[in-house]
């Protein structure tokens, strides 16, 4: 038996074993010991978005009365949502836990697809960042307060929580005074659980196994939360520990065909070439070659939220809490490429050629192309630490005073390695355009008896190299606030607020340069391994070579390893330093400094008497941004090594100096909003909103640091990039409206529409800059990021939810949850370019025009389920990719299918089953138009088995 048949045996079993056991609890449902009445109530945390601890939600307990009617399980989950929404003062959704370490999915970023107006990114398969009405800059906070992982930006990576930590997520549309400022696309706000939102004793713990098909492994997830709360002689106390633990692994297969290059009729080789594919005078463009990845990696997560509350007073209460955030993300992959890059591709005129009827190469055989065969490993460890401390005091009935501080510490350690072995393929054949990718290489010296199935293997022993790179980010922020509600009785004015916030925030980033070591001599075969693709890789895949030789992928993924491993085979000259490992020069280092000063002032007002009654919401924020910037400028100096054999100087690189630079600016926005709300009737409401938010640039984008190189050997103008510390923040007027029906708890409708018009947008452009050398004065090409013109997004949302409980019997658990997004964005776009150099035009990066959700729920009794279908349209991935000879990449129109079904056996236990990417979603992307392909990927699905018990 194959490995392949095997492991396909493996997934399939899995799978009928999971199929049966959803089938017995289905089966065993209507024999259920109790009924939906007796069952605890799911618990929500706070929806306040401020750190304000007195806004804690009603509870149920385990002590009810049977005789209690008790929502429980999703149809909880979608009431409290929507009460959220219902009786916000802004535009907010909401996803809630439906019970303790159950948010509906198990990654923070993929609960939040399921928000109308969110589109997420994935990352190897799963969820990692987000964007809100097509604009990634949003704004991420844990209770109300600031969160961030250390990587040169200023939001929290999503995929770093484990989902069990959280009650809830809310995410705010368009901002109020009182929110802290930083999102023009919006707010996200995670929500962890507390003492006192209990009753009393609460303990749950759940632990389970994640199978991945693709990957064929296993891995494990717990979670325990135990709280308390008692009646003492300094008042009451409450502590709760929460800790949430996951392992989850990945493999993504990946085949490309690399970038299509036009050919010129007006140019002599390209004429020629032209001639030979009997096209002359035909547009043509080929493609530059094919490649195969295979990324094998695992994640872990590790959270932990300890918090104690006193209430020492009935007028006066403190919370402390501790939350971490641990995370560990590593993968070692296999990465096979026959292509020529920026240099031209030669046809084997003997074989045949086919091409589509705009000139896009689909068919063909090529001589004498380069490969490289790739080993390689990425690893981040990312930990944040945040510590707070809120109380707060209501003097009287009316009058709410609190305080708030925080500090936190995030740091995130990086690695990347990369083991070269190059090789020349004789002749190398591949097809694209019609489904995935084909690749064939052959060779006079090919193993496998001429099938045109690899190379000889003994060809990569040779050539080559390694590429070392490290990363250390250091982040720091403390930060107090102070705010004053009065509440105001028997007129227009309702209530009156204020406060103060100031945050001393630090980003220290280092990333080292790649460092290169050439292989110098022939590699051992106990350093090389054979990975087989054929039939193996893409579920099947015939069309591949039947494996390539690599450095071994168990050495690479020991840093320290594989460099003496290595060390052995490079020259002399470079040996110590890799087996010293890549350091850090000066330059290396990105020194960031921000204090802001902020103070809000609120009025909410409000009339039953007007003819609609209405209330809402008045202020401004004002916030002043103090920033210090701080790196280098490196100069190399060009100096005289020598002379010709005709007594002319020959040149080359001086000593390196290091011209410290220190950058100061400073801001002040005022940021006003207003927000209405129309009681059109009790069950329909009209919201209307406008206001002005501002992003500031990620820290990565105001480094300084720029490399200026004297020596010039090409001829051509020289270059240099940089950030630019006096990039200011991106700005956003914006109006919402949002017409919401609330027909039952569990049931509306609701339409909204939005305008953005944002100025400085941020691109990287090129402009001339001169450097002075001595006397001699030079013009540079530098590339900066600048603030560019406006730009505007407009669109709707639609839509609700609703369980059918008109219907008789068990068929009154049915219920459907389905929105719909439109986006479109006028916004300028990066300098995106053919490749003649002429301009693309394309709307913002990641932001698809249409996106919708459909999903099926059913709760009643001891069931509980959902079915959910999420769909985004094409969307450009970037403007200018990697390799992609500056070519724009889109992704194609992409949906997924994910289920879960919960049995309740009691009161107090519990089992799911759920299952992710169930319909194996095949995710493509393409060169500017689809029939110029870039990529077919594949990744796991995942199907989990969790048992849950609560007290």
């Amino acid at each position: 038996m194959t490995h392949a048949t095997a492991r396909t045996r493996r997934a399939s079993a899995y799978f009928t074993a999971t199929a049966s056991l959803a089938a017995l609890l289905v089966t065993g449902w209507s024999n259920a010991a109790f009924a939906q009445d007796s069952t605890q109530a799911a618990d929500s945390g706070s929806t306040a978005p401020s750190g304000d601890d007195t806004a804690a939600p009603v509870q149920g307990t385990s002590d009810q009365p049977v005789s209690d009617i008790v929502v429980t399980g999703v149809r909880a989950s979608l009431q409290s949502a929507q009460s959220i929404k219902r009786n916000a003062g802004q535009i907010v959704d909401s996803v809630v836990a439906e019970d303790i370490g159950k948010l509906p999915d198990r990654n923070v970023a993929e609960a939040l697809q399921r928000i109308t107006g969110v589109q997420i990114q994935r990352s190897y398969g799963e969820g990692s960042s987000i964007a809100i009405r097509g604009l990634s800059q949003v704004r991420t906070e844990i209770n109300g307060r600031d969160v961030f992982t250390a990587n040169g930006g200023r939001s929290l990576s999503l995929e770093d929580v484990p989902s069990e930590l959280l009650a809830g997520i809310d995410v705010y549309k368009n901002p109020s005074a009182e929110l802290i400022e930083g999102g023009i696309g919006g707010l996200v706000n995670l929500r962890t659980r507390k003492p006192f939102d209990f009753d009393g004793f609460k303990l749950s713990a759940s632990a389970g196994v994640n199978y991945y098909d693709l990957y064929g492994k296993s891995k494990p997830q717990a979670n325990l939360l135990v709280s308390n709360r008692w009646d003492t002689g300094i008042g009451e106390i409450g502590i709760l520990a929460d800790v949430a633990f996951q392992k989850t692994a990945f493999r993504q297969d990946q085949i490309s065909s690399e970038p299509f290059f036009r050919l010129l009729p007006s140019d002599a080789e390209d004429a020629a070439v032209l001639a030979g594919l009997g096209r002359t005078g035909q547009e043509t463009y080929l493609a530059h070659g094919t490649g195969i990845g295979q990324y094998l990696g695992d994640r872990r997560r590790l959270g932990v939220d300890v918090a104690v509350q006193w209430r020492p007073t009935d007028t006066l209460q403190f919370t402390g809490e501790y939350i971490r955030s641990d995370y560990k993300f590593q993968y070692g992959d296999y990465s096979f490429f026959a292509y020529t890059g920026d240099a031209d591709i030669t046809p084997d005129y003997t074989q045949p050629f086919t091409f589509d009827d705009a000139g896009n190469f689909r068919s063909g055989t090529f001589v004498n192309v380069p490969i490289n065969a790739n080993t390689s490993l990425e690893r981040r460890k990312s930990v944040t630490n945040d510590y707070s401390l809120h109380g707060v005091w209501n003097p009287t009935s009316d009058l709410e005073v609190s305080g708030d501080f925080q500090y936190i510490r995030a740091n995130t350690d990086g690695q990347r390695s990369i083991v070269i072995l190059s090789s020349t393929a004789e002749r190398f054949r591949t097809s694209v355009g019609n489904g995935v990718p084909t690749m064939f290489i052959y060779g006079d010296d090919d193993p496998t008896n001429g099938d045109g199935s690899t190379t000889n293997f003994d060809n990569y022993r040779s050539g080559g190299g390694y590429l070392d790179h490290i990363e250390h980010s250091v982040g720091t922020e403390y930060a107090g606030r102070f705010d004053v509600k009065y509440q105001l009785h028997g007129g227009f004015l309702r209530a009156l607020e204020g406060g103060l916030r100031y945050t001393d925030r630090s980003a220290i980033t280092d990333s080292s340069t790649y460092a290169y070591y050439g292989i110098s001599t022939p590699l051992p075969d106990s350093l090389l391994e054979v990975r087989p693709f054929r039939g193996e890789l893409y579920r099947g895949y015939q069309d591949v070579p039947v494996g390539a030789v690599f450095f071994n992928r168990n050495t690479v993924l020991d840093y320290d390893a594989t460099r003496e491993a290595l060390a052995p085979y490079v020259a002399d000259s470079q040996r110590q330093a890799l087996l010293d490992g890549v350091g850090y020069v000066p330059s290396d280092r990105n020194t960031q400094g921000e204090n802001t000063y902020t103070a809000y002032g609120l009025v909410r007002f409000g009339s039953d008497d007007f003819a609609v009654p209405f209330d809402g919401n008045l202020g401004v924020r004002v916030v002043k941004t103090k920033v210090n910037t701080s790196g280098f400028q490196v100069r190399t100096p060009q100096v005289q090594v020598g002379t010709d054999n005709e007594g002319n100087p020959l040149y080359g690189n001086g000593d390196v100096v290091y011209q410290p630079i220190s950058v100061d600016s400073d801001y002040t926005k005022a940021l006003p909003s207003l927000n209405l709300t129309f009681h059109l009737t009790r069950e329909l409401q009209l919201r209307l909103a406008a206001s002005e938010a501002l992003s500031r640039p990620s820290f990565t984008q105001l480094n300084p640091n720029i490399n200026i190189v004297e020596y010039n050997p090409t001829g051509q103008r020289r270059e240099a990039s940089s950030g630019n510390p006096s990039l200011r923040p991106l700005t956003a007027k914006q109006l919402d409206a949002s017409l919401e029906y609330y027909f039952a708890s569990t049931g509306m409708v609701y339409g909204a529409a939005f305008y953005k018009k944002v100025d400085g947008f941020i691109a990287n452009v090129v402009d001339q800059e001169t450097y002075t050398f001595g006397d001699n004065s030079y013009v540079y090409n530098v590339s900066r990021p600048v603030n560019g013109d406006n730009g505007t997004i407009k669109g709707f949302e639609v839509g609700g939810n609703t369980f059918f409980d008109f219907l008789p019997g068990i068929w009154s658990g049915f219920g459907v949850q389905a929105n719909f997004t439109y986006v479109d964005s006028k916004a300028p776009s990066p300098d995106a370019e053919d490749n003649e150099g002429n301009p693309i035009l394309v709307p913002l990066e990641q932001l698809s025009k249409y996106s919708y959700n459909l999903v099926g729920i059913y709760d009643r009794g001891a069931i509980s389920a959902r079915v959910a279908y999420n769909w985004r349209s094409k969307y450009v991935v970037t403007t200018r990719g990697n390799g992609s000879g500056n070519l724009p990449i889109f992704n194609a129109p992409r949906g997924q299918l994910d289920a879960s079904i919960t049995y309740t056996v009691n009161p107090n236990f519990a089992i799911t089953v759920d299952g992710i990417n169930l319909t194996d979603t095949e995710n493509r992307t393409y060169y500017g138009i689809e029939s110029r392909p870039q990529s077919s990927v594949l990744n796991d699905r995942r199907v989990s088995l969790t048992a849950r018990i609560t007290y």
